[in-house]
């Protein structure tokens, strides 16, 4: 999640506007879910890459960290739509049939294109401004607030959870595999009061800054301009008819 966050305040798309983004991103999603083929799919996650990696920016070793988790499990699940198994006088594992790994092979490269552009997309854009994006667009105030609010809690999780397992290491208490249970149990019995503890001083800041209920943020992008949000638009609908014809 670190890493996710650094990129999307540091890369180089950070000033543009999160609908611009949203859109060429989902976009393509919906262009690769909806009429891409083979071809279509390669087409597309390179193009994404090639956004995300040249355009934006972002380093490789973001992506890659990003990326291992879901890609790990799509080509898990790929594997095991490739093995049939059956019971002729005991189990019996084989390799399903050629129309069968075409299709489990497409479904693959599919979900790797998809995920591939939500993760641009949240490599790009920070979740403030997705949230800021979607809230213009008619969100209840109180939902994104509430979201904003379980992000930061998340945050501090994990910054006490990392304090804490500092703390352990500068005094040995990871030297040993016993040592090291004691030590991983000590730690998450006293995790919930110390994150507790943290957002009962954070609602105490809110409150002496002024907190009338709503969550207010400086937006640091561009405002979306109508004629490049049509202009990305066009280009996506001209993408989905080349997808279309090759397909």
């Amino acid at each position: 999640m670190r890493a996710i966050d650094r990129a999307a305040q540091t890369n180089r798309w950070r000033r543009r506007p999160a609908a611009e983004k949203a859109l060429i991103f989902i976009g393509l999603m919906l262009v690769s879910l909806v009429v891409a083929g083979w071809i279509g799919q390669i087409v597309i996650l390179l193009l994404v890459l090639c956004l995300v990696l040249g355009a934006a920016r972002v380093g490789l070793r973001d992506l890659r960290a990003a990326a291992v988790v879901p890609a790990g499990f799509i080509l898990a699940g790929t594997a095991v739509q490739m093995i049939t198994l059956h019971w002729a006088g005991g189990p019996v594992v084989g390799i399903a049939d050629p129309d069968t790994l075409s299709a489990a092979a497409f479904t693959g490269l599919r979900s790797v294109t998809c995920v591939a552009c939500l993760i641009g997309l949240a490599l790009t854009t920070p979740l403030t401004s997705l949230l800021q994006m979607i809230q213009r667009r008619g969100l209840a105030p109180d939902i994104s607030d509430l979201a904003m609010m379980m992000f930061r809690i998340v945050w501090l999780v994990l910054d006490c959870l990392e304090t804490g397992q500092r703390a352990q290491a500068a005094r040995l208490g990871h030297a040993g595999w016993g040592r090291q249970i004691r030590s991983g149990g000590r730690l998450l019995a006293g995790l919930l009061p110390r994150v507790l503890d943290r957002a009962q001083r954070m609602n105490a800041g809110l409150a002496v800054r002024g907190y009338d209920g709503r969550l207010r943020f400086a937006g640091a992008e561009a405002v979306a301009a109508p004629a490049r949000l049509a202009l990305l638009a066009g280009g996506l609908v001209f993408a989905a008819a080349g997808a279309a014809w090759i397909g």
